[in-house]
């Protein structure tokens, strides 16, 4: 008799018991791996854009004010290629359920098109825009989900003078991520009456490489300011937004611990259980000649066979939960995160790591405890 015939055995023992304690370790393991991969999907860039965008916005408050002077001076820093002065505002469509929630922003035509290059706004539609200052340009997630289409005629529930924004849409983004309506900025401060102040700056930058010096250059400038700035790469802004809805990587984080604690307790307690209605066995095999070693190894080397094949199942459904995530996120603003939801050799390799050393911490101690027991004391508690 072989160890590896033992631990064989002690598997296909208590079959039913064998399948669930993996199911389980998969489960665990598989939510673990998809947290992971979404914390580093939020950490990527989800337009092709982004890493060479920047935005300035005042250093007080995310809702204060920045004055439309500032515009040509942060133009003047190096780096710079293009800026786009930015604003907006929640309105509600037919009503105020959270699903009618849709953001109204306003900008400059030229510089918006410039800055937001992969808007992809066909020239024709452009030109309609430009002609019609009430008129509005929508994301393609708008045209989509309501049949919006340029002559349609909008009327949006909002905080501005009348209580409405009343607009026609005049051109429609070829980009899918997008679901805001942009307005001209004249009809905008006409709206709200904020003439001469705007929330943000959004710049598009040279290149990549000089996104970095450019914001420090720009908080440079602008250090006795009276209205002080903060700038910052747009992936910096997405999260920080995020951070306003949520500590997001804290609730992942919390939910992997609390998942990680679950699994150790499910797991001591499947191979404790095993332990106890071993111990005749591992009498018999002490008696034979195996060492406590050898008793210590079987058990482990069992702890270590369920988290291996645990982790097999949870490698699936990681991917099935990216899958269904993608599916969730589909025609959304959100939508470029669900396609960064692509497991890989190495989340593959972290969920297998994950399991087997969380079934190993788990199966050390009975396993521990049952090998030290001497075969006495083994075979009266047997009898």
């Amino acid at each position: 008799m072989t160890l590896a015939t033992v631990v064989r055995r002690h598997l296909f023992a208590r079959p039913l018991r064998s399948v669930l304690t993996i199911l389980a370790i998969g489960l665990s393991v598989g939510l673990m791996g998809f947290l992971l991969l979404l914390s580093g999907a939020l950490e990527q860039d989800w337009s092709p854009m982004q890493a060479q965008r920047a935005m300035v916005m005042s250093k007080s408050s995310f809702f204060e004010k920045l004055p439309m002077a500032y515009l040509p001076k942060i133009a003047e820093v190096p780096g710079v290629r293009e800026v786009a002065p930015f604003d907006f505002l929640v309105g509600f469509y037919r009503d105020n359920r959270p699903e009618n929630q849709i953001p109204v922003m306003e900008a400059d035509i030229d510089p918006l098109l410039k800055v937001y290059a992969e808007a992809d706004v066909p020239k024709d539609q452009v030109a309609a825009w430009k002609e019609d200052p009430t008129g509005a340009l929508i994301g393609w997630i708008l045209a989509d989900r309501f049949g919006w289409k340029p002559g349609t005629r909008i009327v949006l529930k909002a905080p501005v003078k009348g209580g409405v924004v009343d607009t026609t849409v005049r051109a429609v983004m070829n980009y899918h991520l997008d679901n805001g309506v942009y307005l001209h900025r004249r009809y905008y401060e006409q709206l709200t009456g904020d003439e001469g102040t705007v929330a943000m700056f959004w710049i598009l930058a040279t290149s990549r490489d000089a996104v970095a010096p450019m914001t420090a250059e720009i908080e440079r400038r602008f250090e006795n300011a009276p209205a002080p700035i903060r700038a910052m790469t747009e992936k910096q802004y997405q999260l920080m937004f995020m951070q306003m809805i949520g500590n997001v990587k804290t609730l992942i984080g919390s939910i992997g611990l609390a998942t990680a604690f679950a699994l150790v307790l499910i797991t001591s307690n499947t191979l404790a259980m095993g332990a106890r209605e071993r111990r005749g066995e591992t009498a018999i095999l002490r008696v034979l000649g195996f060492g406590r070693r050898a008793v210590f190894g079987v058990l482990l080397a069992e702890a270590v066979v369920y988290g291996a094949l645990g982790s097999a199942v949870g490698m699936i459904l990681v991917r099935v939960f990216s899958w269904l995530a993608n599916i969730g996120l589909n025609k959304t603003q959100f939508q470029g995160v669900g396609e960064l939801l692509r497991p890989d050799l190495l989340s593959d390799l972290t969920v297998l790591l994950f399991g087997v050393l969380l079934a190993v911490v788990s199966g050390a101690v009975p396993a521990l405890n049952l090998s030290r027991r001497p075969v006495v004391q083994l075979l009266r508690e047997t009898a």
